[in-house]
């Protein structure tokens, strides 16, 4: 019989990602054209999205998944509301600030 011996950590903090209550929160359902991690700033083309590659790449920003998505899947996108920056998954190489002025214009504002 084996024993896992791996230090292993527990918590219960919450993780938040919506941040405020000061602007309402708008969603639509999309489906997925690649894999999409949660809370990923993405893009739509031809009625399908997909997570950003680059902070240079950021024509046709939609909005950020709620959930993560596999390919072919409907997934929600939050269209509006308050989010926490540290609580996006960007690509490597991207962090909030890249895409921070692209999402105030369309709805989104991180904090």
């Amino acid at each position: 019989m084996g024993m896992n011996l791996a230090r292993q950590t527990f918590s219960t903090a919450p993780n938040y990602f919506i941040a405020g209550a000061n602007i309402g929160i708008t969603t639509a359902v999309k489906e997925a054209g690649t894999d999409i991690p949660e809370h990923t700033p993405v893009l739509l083309a031809d009625g399908k999205v997909s997570a950003i590659a680059s902070a240079d790449a950021l024509e046709g920003l939609y909005g950020v998944s709620a959930d993560s998505a596999e390919v072919g899947k409907d997934t929600v996108i939050y269209l509006t509301g308050e989010f926490f920056a540290n609580g996006l998954v960007l690509p490597e190489g991207v962090t909030a600030a890249n895409v921070e002025t692209a999402l105030r214009k369309i709805g989104i504002f991180l904090k």
